[in-house]
């Protein structure tokens, strides 16, 4: 999301900046959005680390928030090119698909 300032965060629900990775100002979209912070928190969060991902990711309540289609996160995973973070993703996938729901 970006504000008015020019300022980026990663979360349409960041009001007070967070999550701020940049600002446009200074930096480009694309390298903000392509840069090591970002790579970094796709990884914690690929990888369920949502405490290394940014300050409010540990709070979120990402199904009412939007959460990132599975054909997204495999596609940023193949560009990647690492097996074992793959192998883990796929795992826990395959782990939150057994669950119960939440209400049942």
């Amino acid at each position: 999301m970006v504000h008015v300032d020019g300022s980026v965060t990663t979360c349409c629900l960041d009001e007070r900046l967070e999550n701020r990775i940049g600002n446009l100002v200074q930096t480009p979209l694309a390298a903000l959005w392509r840069g090591p912070l970002m790579q970094s928190w796709r990884r914690a969060h690929v990888e369920g680390r949502f405490e290394a991902s940014g300050p409010l990711c540990t709070r979120c309540n990402w199904r009412s928030a939007g959460a990132v289609p599975d054909e997204d996160v495999e596609s940023w995973l193949k560009a990647q090119n690492d097996p074992a973070l793959t192998a883990r993703w796929r795992a826990r996938r395959a782990a939150a698909q057994t669950e119960p729901k939440e209400g049942r």
